[in-house]
């Protein structure tokens, strides 16, 4: 009896033994996982794959709730896609967690204070950080570049960008930002060169590479794009945009069945994009089905009544159907926005070579913007002029009849209000000018 009960404690004893390594194992293991998670967000994060870091950081913060070191790059990530709330929610809990506000987290509250829109306030104590070599200094230029190319100012952007390469030149994120400014300045030879260095430096890169590819489908150049959308389509082969950029590819180089079909299939994900939409046009144009293409055309210009590209493929699908002075009316148009780009663009590449600040340019770019419908880069550059001049008489126009319109009474009438005086008087600003 005795040897039976000493055998019974001793499987159990043994049993226990086992559970208890197992467990071991298990929790050694998930630390691990843990640990690879971690080191896989930094690095996602520092290569600016945001919705990546987001997902490894989720492990991390169920596993490390109370570490300040995680709390503050999942504070990071929130900012860098846009959550600024839940970076601030974040950042308060490292602060409780940390006992102290420490340099890293100081730092990180003005990257978040720069992302709401505080540049202009928050970008000399970063560029302080700058000057004394802190070790994050690729981000603070890379968040200060991305920050004025919020509201397009390219002038800054492009200083920031022109830093940071010289301080990180592996770095694959302000080539591309770069790249993307001059190419809006119509620098489109530099623009190119700095697209192609991006991808060169992170082949995994697929905003750059995907843009890279449209660039050159924009140059004619079908050839350089079709190895990098044929990548994408590997990689991504229900993706429509790339689906998109593959079929117009493929009608530069003849293979209009393969367009068709590449081109209809996006169609069906992106009803609604003007891309995929244009390309559908230009493919019916060609092909000798005029009504088919102002069907897409029309649909575009739904979208974006400004877009000047579409407005002149839309005259030329109407002159195939013997519709000329509809066709004029649309040129005509397409004429218009041609010049309203002309001179949108010439605006800013001055603003590029030197300060802006003279209201009229400022005010100026802001009814361009809100022209061309896009309404949030209106109101800033509006507002940008009153910075300059509170009594512009032109931008208080602006701002009282974009406000009229929308059926803001109240806001109009302030701003009406304000106006009143012009009449009699002229601003001190204005009166300098002269």
């Amino acid at each position: 009896m005795y040897g039976k009960l000493l055998k019974m404690v001793r499987r159990r004893r043994w049993r226990t033994v086992s559970l208890l390594i197992l467990f071991l194992g298990a929790a050694a293991g998930l630390y691990a996982y843990a640990l690879h998670q971690w080191q896989a967000a930094q690095s996602a994060l520092q290569r600016g794959q945001v919705s990546e870091a987001h997902d490894r950081l989720k492990l991390c913060l169920l596993i490390w709730p109370r570490s300040p070191a995680v709390q503050l790059l999942a504070a990071r990530a929130a900012r860098m896609s846009g959550e600024f709330a839940q970076a601030e929610a974040h950042l308060n809990r490292c602060l409780k967690l940390s006992h102290q506000e420490t340099a890293a987290i100081e730092l990180e509250f003005l990257l978040l204070r720069v992302q709401g829109g505080e540049v202009d306030e928050v970008a000399p104590l970063l560029w302080q950080c700058v000057e004394d070599h802190n070790p994050e200094t690729p981000l603070i230029l890379e968040t200060l570049a991305q920050a004025y190319l919020y509201n397009l100012r390219y002038g800054p952007a492009l200083y920031y960008l022109n830093r940071c390469i010289q301080e990180a030149p592996e770095r694959a994120r302000p080539y591309y930002w770069r790249g993307w400014v001059l190419e809006h300045l119509n620098d489109r030879t530099s623009a190119g060169e700095d697209y192609r260095r991006a991808v060169e430096l992170d082949p995994d890169f697929v905003t750059a590479r995907l843009h890279l590819a449209e660039f050159c489908l924009q140059m004619a150049n079908a050839e350089e794009a079709a190895p990098h959308l044929e990548h994408l389509n590997r990689q991504f082969p229900d993706r429509p945009d790339v689906l998109a950029r593959l079929g117009h590819c493929r009608f530069l180089q003849g293979r209009n069945e393969e367009a068709r079909r590449l081109l209809e299939a996006a169609v069906e994900k992106l009803p609604d994009d003007p891309y995929v939409l244009i390309q559908l046009g230009r493919l019916e144009i060609q092909q000798g089905q005029p009504s088919k293409a102002e069907h897409y055309l029309r649909r575009a210009l739904t979208i974006d009544p400004t877009d000047a590209e579409v407005q002149y493929l839309l005259a030329d699908s109407l002159r195939k159907q013997d519709r000329f002075e509809e066709a004029e009316a649309v040129l005509e148009q397409h004429r218009q926005n041609e010049a309203r780009l002309k001179r949108f663009t010439q605006l800013l590449r001055e603003a590029t070579e030197r300060p802006l600040t003279d209201p009229d340019a400022l005010c100026e770019i802001g009814r361009l913007f809100l022209d061309g419908k896009q309404e949030r880069l209106g109101l800033y550059w509006l507002q940008q002029a009153l910075e300059h001049d509170p009594a512009h008489p032109p931008t208080l126009q602006a701002l009282a009849d974009y406000y009229e319109k929308i059926g803001q009474a109240a806001k109009a009438a302030v701003y009406r209000g304000k106006l009143k005086p012009a009449g009699h008087a002229v601003s001190a600003a204005s009166v300098k000018r002269r």
